[in-house]
């Protein structure tokens, strides 16, 4: 059984991407894409290698500030290889993701031209963001897509 929250619990519990310090940071100073249902296709269709990373609402799913956190390093460790590199607006990341089959978030993965090229999705260790992420970002072909389907 859901335990209801107090009000001032409610509250503190509550995770404003608009104002939290992580979220800002990233958007700004880190200089990564906030992408939205707006932006998606002018943001995907970059020409080159695009990182892009989806997350979930982080008051639910508190992983989505672990990766708002670890995005930046991948953002540099791929750096000199990025022609963008993108965030998910936390609100609609769980929609923008499915729509690549992508059903575990947080996810990882890249765009080339256009094309998804696929995504590591949950959250992993260093060793494995970079060999995975080097694996996908080598690929010739776009990812296979699937269907996910989510219940609400």
């Amino acid at each position: 059984m859901p335990v209801k929250l107090n009000e001032p619990t409610r509250e503190i519990t509550q995770v404003d991407v608009d104002r939290h310090p992580v979220f800002q940071r990233l958007w700004g100073a880190e200089g990564f894409t906030r992408v939205t249902e707006e932006n998606l296709g002018a943001f995907a269709s970059q020409k080159g290698l695009v990182l892009a990373v989806f997350a979930d609402n982080p008051t639910t799913f508190k992983e989505s500030i672990d990766i708002a956190v670890i995005a930046p390093e991948i953002g540099r460790a791929f750096g000199a290889y990025l022609s963008g590199r993108g965030f998910t607006d936390p609100r609609v990341g769980r929609a923008i993701a499915s729509r690549y089959g992508l059903t575990r978030l947080p996810a990882v993965g890249f765009f080339r031209d256009g094309e998804f090229l696929g995504a590591l999705q949950g959250l992993k260790g260093w060793s494995e963001y970079i060999q995975g992420l080097t694996e996908i970002g080598a690929r010739q072909q776009p990812a296979r897509h699937t269907i996910s389907i989510q219940s609400n």
